[in-house]
């Protein structure tokens, strides 16, 4: 499909949809249903932050996949991989009674993401006009939070059956697949000089993007303990009640909506700007719920905080890594969320050690401490628009449908 025949308004409400099913429920709608798996399977915590763990292993595997046959093939295959992941991983989950099919229910269902995520920014830098890019992808990336909107009331209908929750996430799954296929470009990324730039290791690692890598890498670290543990904690300590707990995930995720402003706030305030602020913020909401997990009023506070600045954060990511790499976009979009999911990769296996000896509390002080550091490594440059000023999109001429 070519630019002409798309606008944002046919992109966003697919490209909206896929990111609800594979990163607001494939992957981050674990931790909501952790109280559940856990007294049903009767697991310790340990071992479900384990399982936890498994999801962003998923994620780094596929990442990689995902951003090499973008670039080779186009957007459509990948994204269209990572749909049915979703689909038949989150099917695995609802059908185990134990922990090695929950473990690679897990695991399937958290690749989703890695395959269908980093295609999207080629898919909008190719089908998008330049002055409405960082506004499409921000609202795209919102996403994340329509999954995890969805989720709190289809764990309230329900109740304790969290098996049924997660069939009905696999077959939304399935329909937002179907929604994309036809949508995806084919064929390879041309790159703004009219052809695709090799993959060399000193054109991704380089002084513009270890800034990039080094935050990405320290914000996933922190905000995987948040995503994996924030329920779970506020269980323990009576902060809410079943039902309220619910509601603390669909306000995370209804807070996340916010951070659909991403370009908006980059184009008037710059990156640099937006980017402190909201790490700052998110550090907060993690610190929050370190102090107060047994008060109503800090958990929703913390809850809201949290959900928007992180869809804020990984908006600002995406928009930084495609400048850094106006050249490949979804290679140093992959490579920027690989970095991301490695840090959430060890933080749930760590947090879960941790939390199991000192008590999450504990684990939650250290994430907010890592979400600071980042702070520091914020691009110096003033950035205010998704690709560099002096580059040009590529022509979609030669598209294919």
């Amino acid at each position: 499909m070519n630019r002409a025949a798309v606008t944002p308004w046919h992109l966003v409400p697919a490209g909206l949809a896929i990111v609800a099913a594979t990163y607001g429920l494939a992957r981050y709608t674990y931790g909501l249903f952790l109280p559940d798996i856990r007294s049903d399977l009767g697991l310790s915590l340990d071992v479900l932050g384990l399982i936890g763990s498994l999801s962003y292993a998923g994620y780094l595997v596929a990442t990689l996949a995902g951003s090499v046959i973008a670039g080779s093939l186009g957007p459509r295959l990948p994204v269209v991989l990572g749909g049915l992941a979703a689909t038949a991983g989150m099917a695995l989950i609802a059908a185990s009674r134990g922990p090695w099919l929950l473990a690679a229910g897990v695991f399937l269902a958290g690749t989703s993401p890695g395959l269908a995520y980093p295609p999207l920014s080629d898919a909008v830098a190719r089908l998008i006009a330049a002055p409405q890019q960082a506004r499409t992808y921000a609202l795209i990336n919102a996403g994340t939070s329509v999954g995890v909107i969805v989720a709190g009331p289809v764990a309230l209908l329900v109740a304790d059956d969290w098996r049924l929750a997660w069939l009905a996430f696999a077959g939304f799954a399935a329909v937002a697949t179907a929604w994309n296929a036809p949508l995806m470009p084919r064929g390879p990324y041309p790159g703004v000089h009219g052809g695709p730039q090799p993959l060399a290791l000193p054109w991704l690692i380089n002084r513009r993007s270890l800034p990039l890598f080094a935050a990405a890498t320290l914000f996933g670290l922190a905000t995987a303990v948040y995503w994996t543990f924030a329920v779970d904690l506020v269980t323990h300590h009576g902060g809410l009640p079943d039902a309220g707990t619910r509601a603390f995930w669909v306000l995370m995720g209804a807070a996340g909506l916010l951070g659909g402003a991403a370009g908006d706030l980059v184009r008037r305030y710059g990156l640099r700007g937006t980017f402190t602020a909201a790490v700052l913020a998110c550090a907060g909401a993690i610190l929050l719920l370190a102090v107060c997990p047994h008060t109503p009023a800090p958990v929703l506070l913390s809850g809201t905080l949290f959900g928007a600045t992180f869809i804020l954060v990984t908006g600002l990511f995406g928009i930084w890594s495609v400048h850094t790499f106006p050249e490949r976009p979804s290679a140093g979009f992959g490579a920027t969320f690989f970095l991301i999911s490695a840090g959430q990769l060890v933080a749930p296996t760590v947090a879960g050690l941790l939390g199991a000896r000192l008590g999450l509390a504990s684990a939650f002080l250290l994430a907010a401490t890592l979400s600071v550091v980042c702070v520091p490594l914020a691009p110096r440059q003033a950035i205010h628009t998704m690709l560099p000023a002096t580059d040009t999109n590529p022509t979609t001429a030669g598209e294919r449908h």
